[in-house]
């Protein structure tokens, strides 16, 4: 900033994150900046909602690779007390006031990673199909965001929000344990590792207990590439690493994280009557193989009663929120009324001046969402 003298123009900035208090004093004694912290859940909601209800196809989730619209017809049953979702044969998505949202495939999915085929998780759900943004009738819903560790917020309403749960075991966990079993030097780079890898060489599968076509497989109600221990098949081996390459690791370990997350989203939304729930965080982001895990885990486990959801700018509801809440910015898109009749008792000529003033800070200032 200083470089491009970018400091000059600007006094205060809004900020939000774990950065945001670690490195004020180093922003107010080096550039001159005053950074007004801003709650950093409060600020996701904010900017989230704000996007959710202004940018058209916004939302998506994933789908079985067989997957087909007219075969999915699920509507949001406005009159069930836990908001959940019920199956009809009249209705695509989840519809708002009669309003049925659209179930538009994407054959691109947005990622710098490519899945290889034939995969042994071939079962996973791999087709991306665009939600339509929901925000009436929408509450409540949950809120995961997947960071170094996991925040799970039930959201009631335009910034109502609640921490109802959580996880150490998240992005950090991943990370620093790739670092101990890899050679990877960057969070892409242990991605891009596990696409290449074979979990099944590490985790015990339900097959190698009962065998893949055992007629207790049916009984069950498990079919045999269900992961029934993860890297459990490295206990049975007299040399664990043997014939196990550093991609088959980082996608078990990347399968068990997500596994773990998904559970307890699953969980809690059973808990707090959330048909929807949207993912969002650093740890998902460029992470296709994580998306598409958590999408099949949720509509596994609820018997297809709820869905996971994502947001196409995931990493910028931080800095957004903290953008429009410390410049007053209500939900509805409109400033608060103590800053509007502020400027208005002002003389007419000063007030002419402070709203060029106020226009021009607005242009030139940054808002920026700081991490650890």
């Amino acid at each position: 900033m200083r470089i491009n003298d970018f400091h000059r123009n600007i006094r205060e900035i809004g900020a939000t994150g774990g950065g945001a208090h670690k490195y004020a004093q180093e922003w107010d004694e080096g550039l001159g900046i005053t950074m007004k912290k801003q709650d950093e859940m409060d600020s996701l909601v904010a900017g989230m909602q704000f996007v959710m209800s202004d940018i058209v196809g916004e939302c998506y989730t994933f789908k079985p690779n067989d997957w087909k619209p007219e075969s999915a017809k699920v509507e949001h049953d406005t009159s069930a007390v836990n908001g959940s979702l019920r199956k009809t044969p009249s209705q695509n998505n989840i519809t708002c006031d009669n309003e049925a949202n659209d179930d538009r495939l994407v054959d691109n999915v947005p990622s710098i990673l490519e899945e290889p085929k034939p995969r042994i998780d071939q079962w996973w759900t791999s087709k991306k199909v665009q939600r339509d943004n929901v925000m009436c009738n929408a509450y409540p819903y949950l809120l995961v965001s997947i960071g170094t560790g996991v925040s799970i917020l039930r959201v009631d309403g335009p910034r109502q929000h609640e921490r109802v749960s959580g996880s150490t075991i998240g992005g950090g966990t991943y990370w620093g344990l790739c670092r101990l079993l890899t050679g990877c030097d960057s969070f892409s780079d242990v991605l891009n590792l596990a696409m290449k890898g074979d979990p099944s060489k590490v985790d015990m599968m339900v097959g190698d207990i009962y065998g893949k076509n055992s007629d207790a497989l049916e009984k069950i109600g498990l079919p045999s590439d269900i992961v029934a221990s993860s890297f459990g098949k490295l206990v049975a081996k007299s040399n664990p690493s043997e014939d196990v390459k550093e991609e088959d690791l980082a996608r078990a370990l990347l399968l068990m994280v997500t596994n773990n997350i998904g559970q307890v989203a699953h969980l809690n939304a059973r808990l707090h009557h959330t048909a929807r729930i949207y993912f969002v965080g650093t740890f998902l982001q460029h992470n296709t193989i994580s998306q598409q895990r958590l999408a099949h885990a949720i509509d596994y486990w609820s018997k297809g009663e709820m869905e996971a959801q994502f947001l196409e700018h995931e990493g910028y509801f931080g800095a957004l929120g903290a953008f429009l809440l410390n410049h007053g910015i209500g939900e509805d898109g409109r400033t608060r009324q103590p800053r509007r009749s502020t400027i208005k008792a002002m003389p007419s000529q000063q007030r002419k001046h402070s709203l060029a003033k106020l226009h021009h800070r607005s242009k030139s200032m940054n808002y920026m969402h700081h991490e650890d």
